[in-house]
Order: structure tokens, then C-alpha cells, then sequence
């Protein structure tokens, strides 16, 4: 685990987060898997960007880890996942679909819920402005800090470097990125 990984888990930490919620295609894997992933589970862990390992290795023993996914290979993705952070949470489409939908609006919305839901639970009870949402899609973020989450927007493990500065919103917003997605 690299110094600046555990630095970015701790900065996350200070500022008030408790959930790292990450993307699983283009975020925590580098390519799309459309949830249609044919190989095997190290075939897949092979394909995880380094940069978004190390930072989950780094946050797992102090934040709560949890993919949000339209996936539905949990299984799968949550096998690989579970290598670098035993507890991860994974929630997919299928995870979601008893989820009151009016209590939560569009995006990855219902995969956060039903994680705040699982760990109240659990007797763990944190609200959506405890949670980091990491997303290569603009539109889930943007969902995600319009009910009330922190998010950003990930196009490369550069954009990462949004997470070195601590948090100066008091409220959750939206972490701007320097990056651009050919970076």
C-alpha cells in the first residue's frame, strides 16, 4: 500500500466520509465489462487499475467499501473485490430491485440506499452525507451529490489527486477533477 493511498483514505476520513461507494466498469476495472465478463475471476482481477486497488486497500480497514454496479455479476466482481478488501459490500441491479424507488432518485441511487439499509442492519447507521460516491459517469454522480452524497467523477486513477485536498464544502458536493479522460 503506496503513502499517498493511505493519505487519500485518511483525508476521506477527516472530511466526514464513511462510505467509499466505487463504480465497478471504467472506475475500479479498466474496461467496460457490460456485465458480460467471460473469463475468470483472475482474468477479471487482472484488469483492475492499480491505482483504484491500492486506494481500497488503503480505506478498507478504516471506511466501509461498497461497489454500486448495473452489473449483475456480484458474484463475480465481488469474489475479485473481496481479495483486496474482505468486507466490501456489492450491490447490482438485482441487489436493488426491493428497494422503495420513491424513497431514492435515479443513478446509483438505489445501490447506496440499499447499503446505508444493509449496515443499519448491522446497527451501523450513517447518512447519504457520509458516503463518497466514485463514478466514470457524470449523470450518477450528479444524482449522487443531488441527494445529498459527495461524489466524483473518475476518468482516470489521476483524478484520484481530488481526494489529496481536504474537504471544503461543509456541505456534499461535487469533488472537481483536474483530469480529462484521455489522461
Amino acid at each position: 500500500m503506496t503513502n499517498i493511498a493511505t493519505r487519500r483514505a485518511q483525508t476521506l476520513l477527516d472530511g466526514g466520509i464513511k462510505i467509499l461507494a466505487l463504480d465497478f466498469d471504467m472506475t475500479i476495472c479498466s474496461i467496460h465489462t457490460r456485465g458480460l465478463f467471460m473469463g475468470t475471476e483472475d482474468d477479471l482481477a487482472s484488469l483492475l487499475q492499480p491505482g483504484m486497488v491500492e486506494l481500497i486497500r488503503a480505506a478498507a480497514p478504516k471506511l466501509q467499501v461498497a461497489v454500486t454496479t448495473f452489473s449483475r455479476q456480484t458474484d463475480l466482481i465481488g469474489n475479485v473485490i473481496r481479495r483486496i478488501a474482505p468486507n466490501t459490500i456489492v450491490r447490482g441491479d438485482f441487489h436493488c430491485e426491493t428497494i422503495n424507488k420513491s424513497l431514492v432518485r435515479d443513478g446509483k441511487q438505489t445501490h447506496i440506499h440499499s447499503v446505508l439499509e444493509e449496515l443499519a442492519g448491522r446497527g451501523h447507521h450513517f447518512t447519504p452525507d457520509q458516503v463518497l460516491l466514485v463514478d466514470d459517469q457524470e449523470n450518477n454522480v450528479f444524482h449522487a451529490v443531488d441527494n445529498g452524497s459527495y461524489g466524483l467523477v473518475f476518468h482516470s486513477v489521476n483524478c484520484l489527486s481530488a481526494l489529496d485536498r481536504p474537504f471544503s464544502s461543509p456541505k456534499p458536493s461535487y469533488l472537481k477533477c483536474v483530469c480529462h479522460k484521455n489522461q
